[in-house]
Formats: C-alpha cells, structure tokens, sequence
C-alpha cells in the first residue's frame, strides 16, 4: 500500500548531497569522440523497411534482437540475460474479446431491465487471465476512483465491497505532473478498486464518444511468468473480475433518478470535493476473451563494476526496442519504421556502451543496457524486467530510461521526467551542468508522460528511475519549440512518415549520449545509493498495480 506524502517541492529543494565525480581526460575524449555516423548507422538499420516496424513476435523484431547482440559482442559487452546469453525470454499474450459475446444490462430497483448496446453504449476491457469474464453488482459512483494519502479520496464513506464501480478518467487538480500521470492510470484505478473489494469496474472516458463502428478491436496485452499464474503491464486488469469501458452518454443514463446532478458532482472532484455514492441501479455483464500466447525478448548487455563491492550493484539504461509493425498505409507507405521511435533510443544507448568500453571509464557498479520488447504493447517487457530481473532485484539502483529522444532541434534544455523524486535530480544537475544544459519542468503535463514509458515500470518497482526528454529552449529568435515539437508529433509520433527521411539533429544525439552516458556514471561512481525523497510517494513502501499479485 502506499502510504506517503504527496506534495513535491520544486527542484531547488531537493536535499541530497552534490556529486563530485569526476570527468578524466580519457572519459572526457571518450564523450569527444561519440560518433554520429555511428548512431545514424543504428537508425538506418533499426528503422529499415526489411524489419517490418519491429513488432514483437515477428521476424522483423527478431532482427533488431540479434543487431543489438552482435553490436554487443563487437563491443565487448558481457551478456546479462537468462543462463549467461545476452537475452531474457518473455511469453507475450495478446487478448482480444469475442465482440458477440458482450452483454450488458441495467436493472432498477423496480425491476425494469434497460439493455446496454456494444460499442456504443460500452466496450469491455480484453481479460488477461480469464477466457470469460461476468460479475454483476449494485453500482457506486466513485469519481476518479483515486485513493490519494493526505490529498483525496474518491473511497472515502462508501462500501464497494461486492459492487461494481464507476468511475471517470483524470484526477482531481492540483496535483504535479508526475502523480496526475500515476494516479491518472488505469492500471493503479483497477488495483485500488480491486483492493476495496469491488466485483467490477465501469471506466468513463469523458472525452471519447461511443464507437462508430458495431465491431471494434477491442485488444490489450501483458507479459506472463513461465506458469502462466502472473500478468504484467502498465494496464494490468486481471484481478478484476469484470471491466468496462464507458462514455459520457453512459454516465448521464446512470445518472437518472440519482438525485444527483452530473455536471455539478464533476465539478466538485475536480476541485477536490469527494461526491461519490451508490447509484439506483445494478450492473449484470459478461463476455469471453481470446488469448494469443507468444513468445519475445528483452536484450541485456552487462558491463561488469570494477569496485569489489559495488560491482554487485547494477544501473541500469533501458530503451524500448520494438515499434507498431505494419499498420493503415499513408501515401503508399504501411511500414511504420519508428526512427525516432525508438531506433534514436536503442542507438543512443549502444553508443553509451560504446563510450563505457572505449574510454576505460571502469565504473564502481555494475551497468545493464536493457533493450526491452513491448513497450508499445503496454510497458510489457520492462514490468518484466523490473519484476524479475536476471540480477537480484535488490542490486538495482537505479534505471536511466531512454525513450524518443526527439533528435529535431539544437539541445540546449532537458525534462528529466521522474527525477524530481529521489537523488537522481543530483545526477540530472552534474551532468546537465558539465554540459551546460538548463533543466526544466514538465512543459506538457496533459500528456501523462511520466507514465507512458519504461522507467515507471521501475519506479513501480521500487527503483529509482528517470527518463530525459528534450526541454524548449532554444537559440533562435523568435522561434516557437513547442509549436515545432507539437506538429512534427502530429506527422511522425506512431505514424509511417517517421522513418530516416524525417528531421533529424545529430549534434543534438551527440550532446544527449554525453547527458545520459554522465548520469549513469555518477550514479555508479557515488558510493551511496539512490535515495527517494523523504516522504515521497514512490519510497519505500511496497509498490502495487504493475503485476497482480
């Protein structure tokens, strides 16, 4: 359970001690020395028609898998997966629900029965671990359905034990960026719900309308243990055993003879009032799931510590080695390389082994670069790693995440999403100031960024991690980066035209391999570990709601 405070201060408070490592000569050559021929090299390859888009489970994915082997074994880099190979292997299942299969009914206290439409008036979440999923219950109202310590609370004076609860997307305001992501995230709603002894979930996107199609593809996907008794993923919905997915038009049917007003009670929990309460209906549903079990990879190369103790302690770098594959064509193109996507990150982080190996740096701990599979498909293949690493959990520090670098524009600011929690904000200021980067605050919070990439399956686990995106100065006058970075998203985020002919800032992939490379060696030179901010939500408390448990 989670049990601390959630304020956080800004970055000028934060309290650990300053890092004195230090940048040799040879080090400092080494950074010199990155090769940009070399990344654009990775990206070409990683982001060539001939691997398909690199989804998992496919010939295309399995390319990238044994590119980033052979890089490793040019390099040097010691295998750090399963048996001593340079791979940990996953079972991957994608669920998909029998769309004919769905049922939903409403009933009153008077017996009048009010039959729920698929795709329009509801959609059910794909189950992971159950072939058919059915619950019905008296309906409550819990807002968000947020627990948050000393903040809020949608569970406060309602017992949902036995009943199925509603609730609607977002979170009340006033909280940063990072804990809107987090509590904002349907997987810790289900969890919270499931702990409060709820039959069920009713999700509410507010935002959305219901399908226009009768027949959606309604799919979701975990990673699961050899025994096929443990499911993980940033949405993991398993221990629930019912859930749907809702509009606003569904709200305001279950909103009759309420007593309520729904845009007055919407109101009150943005502005931090609870209003929840039991409705005047109960929920009968059901529907099956098919499941598509297979099998993927995460990569991992070890560079062993050169300290008699703390080489027994590990940093890690993670970067997501899959994309989307094949997908809808525009312009005659269906290949959806992911060039930016995340091949900029895998280069990026083949180049920092690169520097580990070339410029003798010996670090005090150990360094894993973890190339992981299914970020794409939910942040599989790091809920994985980060539950079940192929080192002892308790040896891992810390997790420096490399997702999308964004590699469009001059880098001369940084976001370091997640650092603001714990000591790494030290390493983030070292290696910014050696550079001479400004540090930034989260410029787009509505995005949820924080937890839409592999280092929040870390953080979930307990391990401190962060994840460096690009920041919004810039050095030309009268030029507007956020614009910018808002319309090439919009042409190349997840779409075909993000291949080797979209923009590309090669300085910018020198100076950001120079930022992440002197994060993780600070951290694997400083004698301490890590440290969480005191009182901070993600500290030492038990960690829930990345694998069932």
């Amino acid at each position: 359970m989670i049990k601390y405070l959630l304020f956080l201060s800004s970055f000028a408070t934060l309290q650990a001690a300053a890092q004195k490592t230090a940048v040799s000569k040879n080090i400092q050559q080494a950074m010199d020395r990155i090769d940009t021929n070399t990344i654009r090299s990775h990206i070409a390859y990683l982001a060539d028609d001939r691997l398909k888009g690199r989804l998992p489970g496919t010939e295309g994915y399995q390319m990238a898998v044994d590119y980033v082997i052979d890089q490793y074994k040019k390099m040097g880099v010691a295998p750090g997966g399963d048996n001593g190979s340079y791979t940990q292997k996953l079972i991957l299942r994608k669920s998909i629900v029998n769309n004919t299969s769905a049922v939903a009914v409403l009933k009153d206290g008077n017996g009048n029965i009010d039959s729920l439409v698929f795709a329009k008036d509801f959609a059910p979440a794909p189950h992971p671990m159950k072939a058919n999923a059915v619950a019905e219950g008296k309906l409550v109202f819990v807002g968000y359905g947020v627990e948050i310590p000393n903040f809020y609370s949608d569970y406060a004076g309602v017992d949902v034990k036995g009943k199925i609860v509603v609730f609607v997307n977002g979170v009340p305001d006033g909280l940063h960026s990072t804990l809107a992501a987090h509590f904002s995230n349907a997987g810790n709603k289900m969890t919270t719900a499931y702990e409060k002894g709820a039959a069920g979930v009713v999700s509410i996107n507010l935002m959305a309308r219901g399908a226009a199609t009768a027949s959606p593809v309604l799919q979701a996907n975990v990673a699961l243990n050899p025994e096929k008794t443990v499911a993980y993923g940033r949405g993991f919905v398993g221990n629930l055993p019912l859930v749907l997915n809702g509009y606003k038009s569904l709200l305001g049917r279950l909103f009759l003879n309420s007593g309520k007003k729904l845009e007055q009670v919407l109101a009150d929990i943005k502005n931090k009032k609870p209003s929840s309460f039991e409705l005047p209906v109960t929920l009968a549903a059901s529907y099956a799931t098919t499941h598509n079990d297979f099998e993927s990879y995460n990569v991992v190369g070890l560079i062993p510590g050169s300290d008699k103790q703390l080489k027994k302690e590990y940093v890690v770098h993670s970067a997501h080695l899959d994309h989307v594959g094949i997908g809808k064509p525009v312009n005659g193109d269906s290949i959806y390389n992911g060039a930016h996507d995340n091949a900029s990150g895998v280069a990026s982080l083949l180049e920092i082994a690169r520097v580990y190996k070339s410029s003798g740096a010996k670090p005090k701990r150990s360094i894993l670069i973890v190339m992981v599979t299914g970020e794409e498909m939910g942040l599989i293949g790091s809920s994985y790693f980060a539950a079940n690493p192929t080192v002892p959990k308790s040896s891992i520090v810390a997790d420096v995440n490399t997702d999308m670098p964004t590699l469009i524009a001059p880098l001369l600011s940084v976001v370091p999403l997640g650092a603001e929690h714990s000591s790494l904000m030290d390493n983030v200021q070292f290696a910014a100031g050696h550079l001479g980067l400004d540090i930034e605050k989260d410029p787009e919070p509505a995005e949820n960024r924080f937890v839409r990439s592999d280092q929040y399956s870390f953080v979930m686990s307990g391990i401190p991690a962060l994840h460096i995106k690009y920041g919004n100065k810039t050095n030309t006058p009268g030029f507007d980066m956020v614009k910018f970075v808002k319309e090439w998203r919009a042409k190349y985020y997840h779409q075909a035209a993000d291949g080797m002919d979209g923009i590309f800032d090669f300085a910018a992939a020198k100076t950001y391999v120079k930022l992440n490379f002197l994060i993780s060696y600070s951290i694997a030179q400083n004698t301490a570990r890590p440290t969480w901010n005191k009182g901070d939500l993600f500290g030492p408390a038990e960690k829930e709601g990345v694998a069932s448990k």
